[in-house]
This record gives C-alpha cells, sequence and structure tokens, in this order.
C-alpha cells in the first residue's frame, strides 16, 4: 500500500479534531506525501490536549487530541462510585447502581415533604374518573393486604411495599415507550418526557430491590404482582393512546397514596411499643440503599424508607404537572435531572455523604452534636 492513503486517514483523524480540512481532500484531488506530513505532523504532535471529562492536560502524544468543546467542568469528571465498600453488594448490584443517577434527599427536604402530604382536588370529569378509581383500588388494597393505619402487622406492611413497588414502576416504562414510538412515528421531537419518564420507572423498580434486600416475596405475593402487570398494564396502555392525560392524573393519585402509606410506617417504625417499631426500629439500611441514596455508614431502614417516601413524592408532583400539560410541551424538569447529577457527583468527589439521620430512632444526636464541639474545640 502506497503512503498516501494511510497518510489521508491519518489527515482525517488528525483535521477532525482540530476542526479543519484541506481543500484538496475535501475536493478528492491527490495530494503529495510531502505536503500530506506537513499537514498531518504538527497537528499529531500537539502537546497537552484535554481530555474528555477531566480537569488536566494530558500529555500522552498522538492519542491526546481531543476537540477543545470536549472540556467539561469539574463536577463532571470521572469520579469513583464507591460510596460504600462495593464488596457488602451481591455480585452484580454494582454495575446497575453506576448506571443510574437518582436525586440526593438532603434531611430538611424529607421533613417539610412530610409534613406537606397534599392531594390534588379533582375538577375535570377525567380527573374525577382517574380518582374514583385510584381510591377504590387504594382501599380494596388495604382489605387485601390486611393494611391498617395504626399497629400494622409487619408481614402486611412487606407484601404490600412488594406489590406496590412492583406495579408502580409500571406506568412510567409504558408511557416512555409510547412516547418514543409517537417521536418515532411522527418524525419528532419527544421534548424531553421520555427521559423523565424512564427516571421514574428506574427509581420505582430500585425501591424494589431495595425492599428485596429486607423482606421476600411469598407465593401470594408474587401472583399479586403478576395480576398487576397483566390486567393493569393493557388497560393503562390503551388509556394512554386515547387520553394521555388521564394516565397521568392517575399515577398522581397512584403517587399520593404511596405518600400516605410510606409516611404512615414511617410514623410507626418511630413510634415504640408498634410492631413496626420492635420489628425494624434497629435494621440497618442495606448496602444498595446507602449507594443509592448515598446514606451514611450508619444509616438505618427507617432512612431508606424515608428516601423512598420522598422520591415518590416527586413521582406525585411531576405526574400531576404533567396531567395539566399538551403532549408537545417541553418538560419543564429536563435541567433537574442535569442538577441532580451534578449534585451528586460532587458529594462522590468530596467523599461527602447526605445528611439524612433519623436521631429520634436512633438516638444519636446528642453524640453527634458532641462530636461537633469537639471539632470545634480542636480547630480553635
Amino acid at each position: 500500500m502506497s503512503p498516501a492513503p494511510m497518510f489521508q486517514a491519518a489527515l482525517r483523524r488528525a483535521t477532525g479534531a482540530i476542526g479543519t480540512t484541506p481543500s484538496p481532500l475535501r475536493s478528492g484531488g491527490p495530494m503529495a506525501p510531502s505536503a500530506l506530513r506537513r499537514l498531518v505532523l504538527p497537528a499529531m504532535q500537539q502537546p497537552g490536549r484535554w481530555w474528555a471529562g477531566s480537569g488536566e492536560q494530558r500529555e500522552d502524544g498522538p492519542g491526546s487530541a481531543w476537540p477543545a468543546k470536549a472540556r467539561l467542568p469539574a463536577a463532571l469528571k470521572p469520579k469513583p462510585r464507591e460510596s460504600v465498600d462495593p464488596s457488602q453488594l451481591a455480585m452484580g448490584e454494582k454495575p446497575i447502581v453506576d448506571l443510574m443517577q437518582n436525586y440526593i434527599w438532603q434531611k430538611h427536604e424529607i421533613e417539610e415533604r412530610l409534613l406537606d402530604l397534599r392531594q390534588h382536588q379533582p375538577e375535570s370529569f377525567s380527573d374525577k374518573c382517574a380518582h374514583r378509581a385510584m381510591y377504590s383500588l387504594y382501599k380494596g388494597f388495604n382489605w387485601i393486604t390486611g393494611y391498617q393505619p395504626e399497629n400494622t402487622p409487619v408481614r402486611a406492611i412487606e407484601w404490600r411495599l412488594i406489590v406496590l413497588e412492583s406495579f408502580a414502576g409500571v406506568p412510567g416504562f409504558m408511557a416512555a415507550m409510547f412516547r418514543h414510538f409517537r417521536s418515532l412515528r411522527l418524525l419528532k421531537r419527544d421534548h424531553g418526557w421520555i427521559h423523565t419518564l424512564l427516571e421514574e420507572a428506574e427509581n420505582e423498580r430500585m425501591h424494589l430491590l431495595v425492599c428485596m434486600k429486607m423482606f421476600k416475596a411469598g407465593y401470594i405475593t408474587r401472583l399479586l404482582v403478576l395480576a398487576a402487570q397483566v390486567f393493569m398494564t393493557p388497560w393503562l396502555g390503551l388509556l394512554y393512546v386515547v387520553h394521555p392525560r388521564s394516565v397521568h392524573r392517575f399515577v398522581g393519585y397512584l403517587e399520593e397514596t404511596a405518600c400516605l402509606t410510606y409516611a404512615n410506617i414511617i410514623h410507626q417504625v418511630q413510634t415504640p411499643g408498634t410492631p413496626l417499631n420492635e420489628a425494624w426500629a434497629d435494621l440497618p439500611a442495606p448496602a444498595l440503599a446507602k449507594i443509592y441514596w448515598k446514606l451514611p455508614e450508619d444509616a438505618m431502614w427507617v432512612d431508606a424508607l424515608k428516601c423512598m417516601f420522598a422520591d415518590e413524592s416527586n413521582h406525585r408532583d411531576v405526574n400531576h404537572t404533567f396531567a395539566t400539560m399538551e403532549s408537545d410541551d417541553p418538560n419543564p424538569f429536563v435541567n433537574k435531572h442535569l442538577n441532580n447529577a451534578v449534585h451528586a457527583w460532587r458529594l462522590e468527589a468530596g467523599g461527602s455523604k447526605t445528611d439524612i439521620g433519623d436521631f429520634e430512632t436512633l438516638g444519636t444526636k446528642e453524640a453527634d452534636q458532641a462530636a461537633v464541639a469537639l471539632n470545634c474545640d480542636a480547630t480553635r
């Protein structure tokens, strides 16, 4: 093979990096090897090109030729994901966590949401139909699972959470699928809805996986999960084709009931003398929950429940917002996803954790205050 084709290939790579292409190649005309060397070698020998995703220059020679627009802020540079010792995770869990980024809740945010169990008041005919359907299912679900507001049996809560999270992960993925096909079919943009809907479905699935680390599903629970998917998914899919707003409103009401459930569970876990307090007050959070929500090492199971509650309250607000929008309206939550990722990455870059901790249950608030006072004295 003559040298010219080899240098032409190198030239295309190098000029692609610096953003210019000589006119002889653009027109397909021949170029002498000496002329090619004069163009290619300087571009290949440029030192100190920026490596995508890093805050420093690399001196690796030809392999480091990256376009200037590939420079990213320090908050977005590659980072370790091991906020908890990866050996605590089961085989295959770490790669799953590495692929997703959720909102990292702060303590004051969760406390504010626990005090604000808002519920949407139906106005239109479709809202009233969705509200009546959801709360009829809610009452039937309470009867089937044996759920009661006070002194709830532990087993009733365990399989209630499994069924709830397995069903809550269906509407977001289904809606994202329909919007994906719609975008392809109409040759139009989706305006950012798909990402939010997939994030919701992924978040609900992570709730389920975290719950499965704490308790197991029996045959009846698995049967309910199967029945929910078999009977509810086609119905929701058909409704989404006809009237998407009604599905988002229905999911908003579903998330309202989930918020009521989680808030009640948290209250019972923190109330001495209840079955949930006796069974769950001293349980540590699983490693998967600590990594997913970036909880401290001494986080308890009730802290993970608080994060689940906060996630559900966010899904409630998102779906009630989508229920008021046209299908072609831009998604107002796109920037929020980017901010979530930046915040989480900064926590990891600094080796920090979120400030969630159930002092009321753990009784460690005084110890933490003493440690803070001791640190202040040491720095004086």
